[in-house]
């Protein structure tokens, strides 16, 4: 529920906090008194987007600030998720809307943005006013009502999983068949490409390895004579540098024997002689094999030429591995693509008769709790003024053009039905409220206080099969006054026990049930108008009723009647 609501700087509410009741909260004012703008404050707390127009003039921001408490895990894993700390069991949402530059949102003093109080609000609060009311009168919208009371969710997210892939499926058989045109007109420019690609099939890096190689192969002759003439130097000839220091190596030998300041420079000269030999051997094996081979050359031209010809088209060698690789995928794309689309269509004919047999589970879950759902409606219109109502719900079947793999259709029993997003049935509210005429449209008959009593009917039986903490309900008294008002206060106060309940309500009847009282006044200065509101006690909400009754001169006959109708409620 909430426990409290601090508004600053919003419209024309300069500064104003409400401890709210868990009960039946009733906010009363004068019209223009600014009662919306709490509403309009709540609703913009948990995400709803307002203008910066809406910061009061001459202030910086408005804040608002509610505190709440939490029983509800679904929240709780919110706050988890977004790694949120919980402040025992409640909780404190907090936006400040700039007049320059946006808004800034924390949840118990963690910022957090417009999406989170989004999440927040679906679990926690329900606004209903008029845009709810038409869209009772929208069919469009009775399915969702209609199915959350029958509490066939589980069914529907199955249904709804099914759905997703058929879906998927069916958008990818329609680009399959969107591109077999365009893939086999490309087909015979592809396989000439890679033909002329796979004739000489580069692999990576083959032309570096090759133009390395023949710079080799063309240079073997300087590389031989080279080679040859080092080994000679260093090792061959009588004057090699091998033989020279073969003989400094002995002379030193000899120094160190009689001074040892030339035993370090004795195993220098060591080193030395053995890293010659070493060279010496590698040179002598380096030019005993090369090979000279004007063919091989030759061979390894041709097949740079064949490669850099390729790459004059196609770029680089391991883009044209890449350009191979692509056109064969292609291409076995184009020779397999009977087969994918049969695959496909079998997965999608698969999909439609799992999704069709979960339709009919759930169309007779619908068309079971049809009766129940239309007679606790008729039970509670009557409840509330409506006596010869009659409701009906209307689960039917939607039947397709025409059936079509690509398309959303089923054929069962010779007879193509659409499957929709929630199953295979059209579910319409249909009604009448005069005795002996036949149910029509909610939307073609009913009144805006019917209307406005079918919503709180609906609320009525939803009221223990939804989390929802808190409901506001504005213009939930259209259309109605005297007796019939007096049902809706009840039935409010009845709702009140599942739900906390916070509602705007210009009739004395309504009032009457409140758990709790806000009056909100319209404050004119000479230079400016505020709103304000404030808690009313016992002696003070018979008053307002009173003056509900008999206009702003409050007799002693109104405040009786005030009393009255506190104590009959």
């Amino acid at each position: 529920m909430i426990k409290s609501l601090l508004v600053k700087d919003f419209a024309l509410i300069t500064e104003s906090y409400i401890n709210f009741d868990k009960g039946l909260n009733v906010i009363l004012g004068e019209t223009g008194s600014g009662k919306s703008m709490l509403i309009d404050a709540l609703s913009a707390v948990f995400g709803e987007r307002v203008s910066a127009m809406i910061v009061r003039n001459g202030a910086v921001k408005s804040v608002i600030e509610v505190e709440i408490s939490i029983t509800n895990d679904e929240i709780i894993d919110i706050l988890k998720q977004n790694e949120i700390e919980l402040f025992d069991d409640h909780m404190i949402i907090r936006r400040e809307i700039s007049a320059k530059s946006g808004s800034r949102n924390f949840v118990n003093d963690t910022p957090v943005n417009m999406n989170i109080l989004k999440q927040i609000g679906e679990k926690f609060i329900d606004f209903h006013g008029q845009h709810e009311h038409q869209s009772l009168l929208n069919s469009t919208f009775h399915a969702e009502i209609f199915d959350k009371s029958a509490k066939i969710s589980d069914l529907i997210e199955q249904y709804s999983q099914l759905y997703y892939n058929l879906k998927n499926n069916v958008e990818e058989l329609n680009t399959l068949i969107n591109s077999e045109k365009i893939l086999r007109e490309k087909y015979e420019y592809s396989r000439f490409k890679l033909e002329e690609i796979l004739k000489v099939n580069p692999v990576e890096n083959e032309d570096l390895n090759l133009e390395k190689e023949l710079n080799f192969l063309e240079n073997s002759e300087i590389l031989y004579t080279l080679s040859n003439q080092l080994y000679h130097e260093l090792y061959d000839d009588e004057n090699s540098i091998f033989n020279k220091l073969s003989l400094s190596l002995k002379t030193i030998s000899k120094l160190t024997q009689i001074d040892t300041s030339f035993d370090e420079y004795f195993k220098e000269l060591e080193s030395a002689l053995i890293i010659m030999r070493e060279v010496s051997s590698f040179t002598n094996d380096y030019y005993s094999n090369i090979e000279f081979n004007p063919e091989k050359i030759e061979q390894i031209r041709l097949r740079l030429l064949q490669i850099k010809s390729l790459q004059k088209k196609y770029g680089s060698v391991g883009d044209i591995i890449k350009l191979k690789e692509q056109l064969q995928s292609e291409l076995i794309l184009i020779e397999k693509f009977e087969e994918n689309k049969n695959k496909l269509i079998n997965e999608i004919n698969e999909l439609k008769r799992a999704i069709f047999e979960k339709a009919l589970i759930i169309e007779q879950k619908r068309v079971e709790y049809s009766k129940e759902f239309s007679g606790n409606i008729v039970e509670s219109l009557n409840n509330l003024g409506i006596n010869n109502a009659t409701f009906e719900v209307k689960v039917e079947r939607n039947i397709a053009d025409f059936n079509d793999t690509t398309d959303f259709s089923y054929n069962y029993n010779g007879t193509n039905y659409s499957i929709l997003r929630n199953g295979i049935n059209n579910i319409e509210f249909f009604i009448s409220t005069n005795l002996g005429e036949s149910p029509k449209p909610l939307q073609s008959v009913a009144s805006g206080g019917e209307v406005s009593r079918i919503m709180l009917s609906i609320k009525n039986i939803l009221a223990d099969k939804d989390n929802i903490s808190c409901l506001v309900f504005d213009e939930i008294d259209t259309g109605v006054s005297g007796r019939i008002a007096q049902m809706v206060g009840k039935s409010m106060s009845e709702l009140s026990k599942y739900h906390q309940i916070i509602s705007i309500s210009h009739l004395p009847q309504i009032v009457a049930y409140a758990d709790m009282c806000i009056l909100v006044e319209k404050i004119e200065n000479a230079d400016s108008t505020t709103s304000s509101s404030k808690v009313l006690n016992e002696e003070e909400k018979i008053h307002e009723i009173a003056k509900l009754i008999s206009g702003s001169q409050v007799s002693d006959e109104s405040l009786r009647s005030a009393e009255l109708l506190i104590n009959n409620k």
